[in-house]
C-alpha cells in the first residue's frame, strides 16, 4: 500500500515514508472516527538507519497491510494528498475527501451501526414496554412515631 500512496503523491524518494505513514495512520484514525468500519489491518513500519561512517541515512520500509477495500483506500489516498505538503489544490482535495468520508460513513456495509431488520427494540405500545415498568410497588417506609400509613 505504501508504494501506491507514494505513487499517487508522485514521491519516489523513501526520505518522505515516516510523513506518509503518518498521514496513513491519521487517514485511517479520521475515518474510524467518522463511523466507518475498515476491514484489514493498516501495518506499515519505516526504519532509518544511518551508516556511521559516511552519516547518510537509509530509510527502508515494509509493508504488510491488508485493506483491500478500493473505496476505502481512495479515502485514504486524498486524506494523504491533501495533508501532504501544500498542494495547489489543497481546497479541492479536502472537500473531496470530506465527500468520500461522508459517503462511507453513510453506506450500508461500512459502518457497524444496526440495520433496521436487525434492531431487537420493540416498537412502541408493545407488551415489550410493559416489562420495562416494574411489576411490584416499591414499600413505602414511614416513621414509627407517627400513625399515619399510606
Amino acid at each position: 500500500m505504501l508504494k501506491e500512496y507514494m505513487l499517487a503523491l508522485r514521491v519516489t524518494d523513501m526520505e518522505y515514508a515516516p510523513e506518509i505513514r503518518r498521514l496513513l495512520y491519521a487517514a485511517k484514525i479520521d475515518l474510524e472516527a467518522a463511523g466507518v468500519v475498515i476491514t484489514g489491518n493498516l501495518d506499515i513500519t519505516v526504519t532509518e538507519t544511518e551508516d556511521p561512517e559516511t552519516h547518510e541515512t537509509t530509510v527502508t520500509a515494509t509493508d504488510h497491510s491488508t485493506i483491500t477495500d478500493e473505496w476505502v483506500q481512495t479515502a485514504m489516498i486524498t486524506y494523504v494528498r491533501f495533508s501532504f505538503g501544500s498542494p495547489a489544490d489543497h481546497d479541492r482535495l479536502a472537500a473531496s475527501y470530506d465527500l468520500q468520508r461522508r459517503q462511507l460513513a453513510n453506506r450500508t456495509g461500512y459502518t457497524d451501526f444496526l440495520e433496521p431488520e436487525d434492531e431487537t427494540a420493540a416498537p412502541a405500545g408493545t407488551d415489550a414496554a410493559a416489562e420495562t415498568e416494574p411489576t411490584e410497588t416499591e414499600p413505602v417506609i414511614t416513621d414509627p412515631g407517627t400513625e399515619e400509613s399510606p
